[in-house]
C-alpha cells in the first residue's frame, strides 16, 4: 500500500506559504555591489532642495560590517555627473559623489531609511567597475572620494 505523503489542503483553502528567500543577497548575507536602494535625498544632502524626493543609489562597496558605499543615481544631466549607456536604456546617470555617511552620520546601511530594490533592479558589474573609475580616478571630486573610501575600508578611523 503506498502512503500518502501529500499535506492536506489548508482549511481556508490558500497556498501554503513559500518560504522567504534571501533577496538576491550574496551567500555570507551581504548586499553585493550594483545592488540599488531607494532613499529620500534627506538622508544623504542636508541641503536638499526637495528633501522628500525618492532617489536610487547604487552599492559600489561593502565592508566586514556590511556597511555601504553608494553612489546617487539621477535622471537629469548636469555637473559632474555621467551617463551609464547599459542601465534603464541609458536614461540614468550617476553622480561623481561616493557617500558613507547618511544625514546623522551613521555608517549607510540597509534600514527604514535605505530600502533595498529588488534583483532585477541591479546595476552590472561592468558599470559597477566604470562608476568606481571614475568616481576615485577621474572625476573632480576624486581626491575628497578616494579619503572617504580609505575611511570606509578602515585605513583611518
Amino acid at each position: 500500500m503506498a502512503r500518502n505523503t501529500r499535506k492536506p489542503p489548508r482549511k481556508n483553502g490558500a497556498a501554503t506559504p513559500k518560504k522567504k528567500v534571501n533577496q538576491g543577497r550574496t551567500a555570507s548575507g551581504k548586499v553585493p555591489q550594483g545592488r540599488t536602494l531607494t532613499t529620500r535625498d534627506k538622508y544623504l544632502d542636508k541641503k536638499a532642495k526637495q528633501p522628500e524626493k525618492e532617489r536610487p543609489v547604487v552599492v559600489i562597496e561593502t565592508n566586514a560590517r556590511n556597511d555601504l558605499a553608494v553612489v546617487q543615481l539621477s535622471s537629469r544631466d548636469g555637473r559632474n555627473r555621467t551617463r551609464l549607456k547599459n542601465y534603464q536604456q541609458g536614461q540614468s546617470r550617476f553622480k561623481h559623489y561616493v557617500e558613507i555617511m547618511d544625514d546623522e552620520g551613521n555608517p549607510i546601511r540597509v534600514n527604514k531609511k535605505f530600502k533595498e530594490n529588488h534583483p532585477n533592479m541591479d546595476v552590472s558589474s561592468d558599470d559597477v567597475e566604470k562608476i568606481k573609475e571614475k568616481v576615485l580616478y577621474k572625476s573632480q571630486p576624486a581626491a575628497e572620494n578616494r579619503k572617504k573610501m580609505e575611511k570606509f575600508r578602515g585605513k583611518k578611523e
